[in-house]
């Protein structure tokens, strides 16, 4: 769905777009009920259930470097606006440990609610002048409500994820191991 700057989805104001990916756009917007910008995450499609679920999950979450959910739509979420950019390379050490802190706690604060991150990397992660902002995607609760991180969404020994993002060196060990 494109918009326009200046066209309504909803209550908010669209401003502007700020991103493309395989799921849809994402748009800066701004809510004139309480005069504060948002990230508007606009869907290719309407949300299955699996989305109804993550979006369920994301709202339970509230911490400092984890990105805020704020409304849902039939095809949108609305999320915190963050400015800042993303992840990159090189670090310096001092700071890549800062960040690994940041990155950590936001992950335990999720995995205390039972919600496992699926799509952690670089993409995801936003350096503003406050620290590390997570944005929380494809993440989903633990499927037997289990809060020790054991669920049966993990079983030893399987491959899960997409071979195209595995490590070069987890794939050679897992191609000779079938």
């Amino acid at each position: 769905m494109t918009f326009t700057p200046g066209e309504r989805l909803g209550p908010y104001e669209i401003l502007a777009r700020i991103g493309v990916g395989g799921m849809g756009e994402v748009w800066k917007a701004r809510d004139p009920r309480v005069d504060r910008l948002v990230a508007i995450k606009v869907s290719k499609a309407e949300f299955s259930e699996r989305f109804a679920r993550e979006a369920r999950a994301i709202a339970q979450l509230n911490h400092p470097h984890i990105c805020q959910l704020y409304d849902v739509g039939p095809n949108f979420l609305v999320l915190e606006y963050v400015e800042g950019s993303q992840l990159k390379r090189p670090i310096a050490v001092e700071k890549a440990v800062e960040y690994a802190g940041q990155i950590l706690s936001a992950l335990d604060a999720a995995h205390r609610k039972g919600i496992t991150h699926r799509d952690l990397k670089p993409a995801n992660i936003l350096v503003t002048r406050q620290g590390i902002k997570l944005h929380v995607r494809r993440c989903r609760p633990d499927a037997d409500g289990q809060r020790d991180g054991h669920s049966r969404l993990y079983v030893a020994g399987a491959v899960r994820g997409q071979a195209g993002r595995r490590a070069q060196r987890y794939l050679r060990v897992w191609v000779r191991a079938v």
